[in-house]
């Protein structure tokens, strides 16, 4: 379909669901090549429910892109498009697409030298033990259940090997030795709650997109702050790895992963958990296969489990399963008071909501904060001495004092936003590390000074701060992206584009426009 076409059928779509008075309309698509998510309302602002089967019809067999059209009563609309524009209402535009924020690393981290393939056999101490240990599990498994488990066969040395080669690593000893002893379990509970995955699948799970695991919020989009595993010091502060390899999962959305390249107290081949039920930091699951097995076999010898006599799993009540303590975050409304917050060291990230006039020296007891969000606050005073890892904080107050900012070694990112009278620049050009700034909607007399942010490579600003600066010739090329907000047409962030990246390659658009004959 010709994007004259295209145009026709969306503002078809977008007439026919406007039911009362109106004037102008605008419908906003961003199509990311496997979804799409619309935005359509009212030159008044009021909110519109198009046909989303029909608009469905329309978009997905098009390019991954950005479209936008304008309406008007007379039937008359503008059609644009273009992939050059991270998507609408705010607008995004990447200028560096392999920009990460700190501890997102790109693909290619260094492979520790003790997990290189070898091509040597399993260890044979470490087959014998996980051996024995599988025997017992099965010998415990057919007095519970009166038939052994439904194990594959063992994998050969040779298919372990070309495995690893493919992945370019060793699997740890005990990994490999399991993988001998049985190619697959079939949800046994030899592994507690989880089950290795056949070794084919591990290799093609390793290069599913980028090699290895992971991968929380590693776009400029996300806010990317990346907590710390407990317990501390044993898993690298990462958003991934290369070298974290999933080798199974609990079949419900969480998977697991040995760690060939963990933190300095941590050990080679110990086991982490990922996926939906586990927000923040990577979880630290047990220090090896060969220990979650043993801890298995304790709770059944002890009578600790749960036999499902519908399902082949024999689940153990193994301590593995209970996390240890997690307040990674905590929530306070309308107070600052720390004492139901039961270990503040543990703290990492905090919701601070509604807490009238506050001095952040107040919450100094968390010391591992690195991650603070005041909401609605009267006042804030910005005294971040007691945070020393503080990376990230987003304020929204009607008065700050950023002073206290000035210095900080550790803070990255930086919004604010309802601040109602004029914003003190000089304390942002102290903050060494400052890589992401939100000055969005904000009075900034000194804006300008932008520039002097040697750092900065996010820069959050509505459209007509961003035509401020391009007036006074601010045009800072070292930005790796910025977020546009304010609702510009996508037409007037195309130009703004132009104007930022004057030597860059000319933005992709398409264009059209037309009347529709019988609105």
């Amino acid at each position: 379909m010709i994007p004259g076409d295209v145009a026709r059928e969306m503002a078809r779509v977008l007439y026919a669901c406007i039911k009362s008075d109106w004037t102008t309309a605008v419908l906003r698509i961003d199509h990311t090549g496997g979804g799409f998510s619309l935005q359509a309302e009212t030159g008044s602002g009021r909110y519109l429910n198009p046909d989303m089967m029909a608009l469905s019809d329309l978009v997905r067999p098009l390019p991954a892109s950005v479209y936008e059209l304008r309406l008007s009563r007379t039937g008359d609309y503008t059609f644009i498009a273009t992939p050059d524009v991270g998507r609408m209402s705010p607008a995004w535009l990447v200028f560096d697409q392999d920009f990460r924020y700190p501890g997102h690393p790109l693909p290619g981290l260094p492979l520790p030298e003790r997990s290189r393939p070898t091509g040597a056999p399993t260890d044979p101490a470490v087959l014998a033990r996980v051996t024995a240990l599988a025997d017992e599990f099965s010998g415990l498994y057919k007095e519970i259940k009166g038939h052994a488990p439904k194990w594959e066969p063992g994998r050969t040395e040779a298919e372990l090997a070309e495995a690893e080669e493919r992945i370019g690593a060793r699997l740890p000893e005990d990994l490999r030795a399991l993988y001998r002893v049985t190619g697959w379990d079939n949800e046994s509970g030899l592994l507690g709650r989880y089950s290795h995955d056949p070794l084919h699948r591990l290799v093609e799970q390793y290069f599913g997109g980028d090699p290895g695991s992971g991968g929380w919020q590693d776009r400029v989009l996300d806010e990317g702050v990346v907590f710390e595993t407990p317990p501390a010091g044993r898993v690298k502060r990462l958003s991934r790895d290369d070298w974290w390899i999933t080798f199974g999962s609990d079949h419900a959305g969480d998977y697991v992963a040995v760690d060939l390249d963990p933190a300095e107290s941590g050990q080679s081949g110990q086991v982490l958990e990922y996926g939906r039920n586990v927000w923040g930091p990577i979880r630290y699951v047990a220090a090896s296969i060969t220990e979650m097995i043993e801890e298995v076999l304790r709770a059944l010898r002890a009578g600790e489990y749960d036999d499902k006599p519908d399902s082949p799993y024999l689940v153990a009540d193994a301590a593995f399963h209970r996390e240890s303590a997690r307040e990674h975050d905590q929530v306070l409304t309308e107070t600052t008071d720390l004492g139901d917050v039961a270990d503040p060291g543990l703290v990492q990230e905090l919701y601070l909501n509604d807490p009238g006039s506050v001095d952040l020296a107040v919450l100094n007891p968390l010391s591992s904060l690195r991650h603070l969000r005041v909401n609605r606050a009267d006042s804030v005073v910005t005294n971040l001495a007691g945070f020393p890892v503080l990376e990230a904080a987003s304020i929204e107050a009607s008065k700050v004092d950023l002073t206290g900012l000035a210095g900080h070694p550790a803070l990255w990112s930086l919004s604010l936003a309802k601040v109602t009278h004029p914003i003190d620049f000089g304390p942002l050009t102290e903050l060494p590390a400052l890589t992401r700034l939100n000055l969005a909607g904000l009075d900034v007399p000194d804006l300008e000074r932008v520039g002097e942010l040697t750092s900065l490579r996010v820069l959050t600003l509505d459209d007509g701060q961003v035509r401020r600066l391009l007036d006074a010739g601010v045009t800072l090329p070292s930005l790796a992206a910025i977020e546009i907000t304010g609702g510009a047409p996508i037409a007037e962030i195309v130009r703004l584009r132009r104007k930022l990246r004057p030597d860059g390659p000319a933005p992709e658009v398409v264009e059209a426009s037309g009347r529709l004959t019988a609105p």
